[in-house]
């Protein structure tokens, strides 16, 4: 129909290297995950197609995952300071790390719901554009 499920190959810089190393071990970190995408070319089992999503939500995702949980760290030192001062607490840079760890947790469980509302949109999927091969 007008859906395929896509088999997508990942790999990290150390799937490239041949060599064993403390970091990677034997597995150089290559992963296989299978995608269920919009199918415009009308490709079939066992060709190898070319997947694209727009700039808006991959710059929307990448502000997401990056910026967003950095913003959150630094803006819980200033939070726990600000608290620790208004309640008369004088423990020095303590509140400032706590406040940090605590705003970076929370980020993430917001980046984790966010995420699962974003990727049920249609703009943040990725469409098979082209069929390389046949």
């Amino acid at each position: 129909g007008n859906k395929a499920l896509v088999e997508v190959t990942r790999r990290s810089a150390c799937s490239k290297c041949n060599s064993d190393c403390s970091l990677a071990g034997n597995s150089h970190e290559i992963d296989e995950t299978r995608l269920e995408v919009d199918n415009p070319p009308g490709a079939v089992k066992g060709q190898k197609v070319r997947m694209e999503m727009g700039e808006k939500p991959l710059v929307t995702a990448a502000i997401l995952i990056y910026i967003f949980p950095l913003i959150a760290l630094i803006s819980g030192y200033f939070a726990g300071n600000w608290f620790a001062v208004h309640q008369g607490l004088d423990m020095g840079e303590v509140p400032g790390i706590v406040g940090s760890i605590l705003f970076l947790i929370l980020s993430f469980i917001l980046v984790r719901l966010v995420d699962g509302m974003l990727g049920k949109r249609k703009e943040f999927q990725p469409v098979i554009t082209e069929i390389i091969n046949g």
